[in-house]
């Protein structure tokens, strides 16, 4: 055996995957001949999952003898394809054992992990893509991180959970599309009681009548001059388009303020061919982008890290996420992806400040989780590939029947749950560790369906509802 390769391992702790013999208690060791250490030709190897939760152990070597002292599981080794380094035989009494000494990475550590549970070749599972077409790329490999189902718990929030009802339009709205007045919508209950009242009122008809009036997502800006509506052509459909509204011009002709109902009949003159010298200049702080396929058109997202727009294409098993251009407001950048383990992709989305993107679903149908329970999911949106695991603590009961926002707070560091009529949100520092106290939710007394919720930097909320078209701000920052 060479002593000097040997030598440079002494008092190194090295982990390695062995089915030995119980051990007695977690501090115990067990000294084992070393009969053979080689070094090997690089290849590659992988853990599959059947393997992931076994254990593992500290290797100490001692001369011509090592010492074995329980580790931790396998944790890591979902995705990793490792080089083979060298490899080492170890003797206890009549048996003899084989590790093989592997690298996850070039600059790793080497891993020291019994032959029985390596194969050969790289890691299927492992993430990566294939360009397809221009911006376009298919992921391969699960998109959700491996996990044990049966770790997963929920809070017993407190249940401000509000049942489907008729959406029905505002009363103002009902009398007057042409409304010039702000309208109001308030809280009831909760531990976090606040009221939202109209920014703008946003275009029923542009081209045709009703084809603006179907709104789905807002995104707005970080210090609130402008903001993105994502809207479909009618209900059901997944064909639509963004449009990017200049609120600080507009706010010169009183539609935030003043005149209300100037936004509305500017876009109705257009339809109607009867535009005003008003109109024109009201309609060249709107920008409208190309009709394009929005999917559900919910999960229109800014990431606050790297200042991009996303939005998820398709839910479900086959999914895609895709990048928005803010400059021509239609998709640049398209990943398919499956997350694997029988999991849907929801159709919501929102980013954290670390660029963290998060998606959340609730369940419908009695299991293993409780029915009307949130399930959250956290990840990474890189350039050709995505990846997420869930977070192994969600919460008993959802806000409501139908998941159809979410948003992140940056001045509270809170993820929102938009459902109709409710809303629950929660604090990021404390995800996966949740206590009674961190969860606030608002019920609010309205018919009308929520379609969004937005932050700006200074923690300014801004809701997006139809029935007709609107945005509203909270009455206060601290929502």
């Amino acid at each position: 055996m060479n002593s000097k390769f040997i030598g440079g391992l002494i008092g190194s702790a090295l982990i390695i995957g062995l089915s030995l013999p119980a051990i007695t208690g977690q501090a115990a060791t067990k000294s084992y001949q070393v009969k053979k250490l080689t070094k090997t030709a690089h290849h590659h190897y992988y853990v599959p999952t059947k393997d992931f939760s076994q254990h593992s152990w500290y290797l100490g070597l001692h001369g011509k003898h090592a010492t074995l002292k329980h580790a931790h599981r396998l944790s890591k080794t979902a995705r990793n394809t490792y080089t083979s380094d060298k490899q080492i035989q170890l003797k206890t009494g009549k048996k003899t054992f084989k590790l093989l000494g592997v690298k996850p990475s070039a600059h790793a550590a080497v891993v020291w992990i019994n032959t029985q549970y390596l194969h050969s070749g790289k890691n299927p599972n492992r993430i990566r893509s294939t360009r397809t077409s221009k911006g376009h790329y298919t992921q391969h490999g699960d998109a959700l991180d491996w996990f044990n189902g049966s770790h997963f718990k929920t809070l017993s929030n407190a249940d401000y959970y509000v049942t489907t009802y008729p959406f029905a339009r505002s009363s103002d709205y009902q009398q007057s599309a042409y409304q010039k007045t702000p309208s109001t919508i308030k809280a009831v209950s909760g531990n976090h009681l606040a009221s939202f009242k109209t920014l703008a009122y946003l275009p029923i008809t542009m081209q045709t009548t009703g084809d603006y009036s179907n709104p789905q997502s807002i995104v707005m800006t970080p210090h609130g001059q402008g903001m993105y509506i994502m809207q479909t052509t009618h209900s059901y459909s997944t064909t639509g388009r963004v449009v990017y509204y200049n609120l600080a011009g507009l706010k010169k002709y009183g539609i935030t303020s003043t005149h209300m109902d100037r936004l509305r009949r500017a876009t109705h003159d257009h339809a109607t061919n009867k535009l005003t010298a008003t109109d024109r200049e009201i309609l060249t702080q709107v920008k409208v982008g190309p009709q394009f396929n929005t999917g559900h058109g919910q999960s229109l997202a800014y990431n606050p890290h790297n200042h991009q727009l996303w939005f998820i294409g398709h839910g479900g098993k086959h999914a895609n996420v895709q990048r928005l251009s803010k400059t021509t407001l239609k998709p640049i950048r398209k990943i398919n992806f499956h997350l694997g383990n029988r999991i849907k992709v929801g159709s919501v989305l929102t980013f954290d400040q670390h660029g963290t993107a998060y998606f959340y679903s609730q369940t419908a149908t009695v299991g293993k989780s409780p029915k009307r329970s949130v399930k959250l999911f956290a990840g990474k949106i890189g350039a050709k590939t995505v990846r997420f695991h869930l977070i192994m603590q969600g919460l008993r009961y959802s806000p409501g029947t139908i998941t159809q926002a979410m948003s992140y707070n940056p001045r509270r560091n809170r993820l929102y749950l938009v459902s109709n009529g409710s809303i629950t949100s929660l604090p990021v520092a404390h995800l996966g560790h949740l206590k009674h106290g961190n969860i606030e939710s608002t019920m609010f007394q309205t018919t009308r369906e929520f379609e969004g919720l937005s932050f700006t930097t200074n923690g300014q909320a801004n809701l997006l509802v139809n029935r007709g078209a609107e945005v509203l701000k909270a009455t206060s920052n601290d929502f």
